[in-house]
């Protein structure tokens, strides 16, 4: 799949010029592809704005910590897979959410049934709309859906999300009903689950005013070894987490300079984040 760089609209952060409006036709400013996939996985039948990586953070869903921690994975290329078993819960906006901090050089693309293997040449971002035998458009299951953890293979960053409230679960599903090998489950780097506390039972889950939403449990794993918990919303990032103190640091930076700019939507966190990623890879 080829990727065409285009003219991006400039953004202003604090009144100061960012990297990419001194340079709107670098190729780490967002492309005319990675534009129409993010379109596309934004679509909302009620027109509500897709909420960003900010708006999480600001709204709970992760402390600046845990935004920071996954950023520090997400941006080196780690595989993710957000879980909830009821719906409406927030996974798919999580899910989205962390598109805008994958790394520029991994184009995205969304996996499609029978149009997963021999599709890309180069490693992309391939994510799935979800894991599922519900079988709306788009969902992947038995086939498809071991196409696509067989693409971890070819040096792709898979990204997806599913209906399920734990690890168990998930591999239940992945590995045991569908027959995926372990190291293909292990090459999910982060499996992240979703809970969602004091809901107004008299008003749907969807845009729930007194809902809090918040990541309940993390897992990682290296791609080698199994996924162990690195975070539990009530202990918080455990002594075996795999951290990078200096990295870290510089992505907690963009983040707080990021939640103080007037940029709120994925694309324009996408943007601002590109110009972060060249800076930093420039400097580092």
């Amino acid at each position: 799949m080829q990727t065409n760089p285009i003219q991006v609209n400039p953004l202003k952060t604090g009144g100061r010029m960012t990297d990419i409006e001194r340079n709107p036709d670098s190729h780490q400013s967002l492309n005319e592809n990675d534009t129409a996939v993010l379109t596309e996985l934004s679509r909302s039948r009620r027109g509500d704005r897709p909420l960003s990586l900010l708006d999480l953070i600001e709204r709970g869903t992760f402390s600046l910590e845990l935004a920071a921690w996954l950023m520090s994975h997400v941006s080196q290329g780690a595989s993710y897979i957000i879980g909830a078993g009821p719906g409406g819960v927030g996974k798919t906006t999580t899910m989205r959410a962390l598109l805008s901090i994958v790394p520029g050089g991994r184009p995205f693309g969304i996996a499609l049934p029978g149009q997963i293997a021999d599709t890309y040449a180069s490693p992309h971002c391939v994510v799935s709309h979800e894991l599922s035998d519900h079988r709306p458009p788009g969902y992947l299951w038995g086939q498809d859906l071991c196409e696509f953890f067989a693409l971890s293979e070819q040096g792709h960053t898979l990204v997806g999300n599913m209906h399920v409230d734990d690890l168990d679960e998930a591999h239940g599903q992945i590995c045991d009903s569908n027959g995926v090998p372990e190291s293909q489950f292990r090459a999910i780097n982060l499996f992240a689950f979703v809970r969602v506390e004091g809901e107004d039972p008299s008003v749907g889950r969807i845009n729930n005013p007194t809902a809090r939403r918040f990541i309940n449990e993390l897992f990682y794993s290296d791609g080698t070894d199994a996924h162990e918990s690195v975070f539990t919303c009530d202990t918080g990032l455990s002594a075996n987490a795999p951290r990078d103190a200096a990295y870290e640091a510089h992505c907690r930076t963009f983040l707080e300079e990021a939640l103080v700019s007037t940029s709120r939507t994925i694309e324009e966190t996408r943007r601002l984040f590109l110009a972060w990623e060249a800076k930093h890879s420039r400097t580092s």
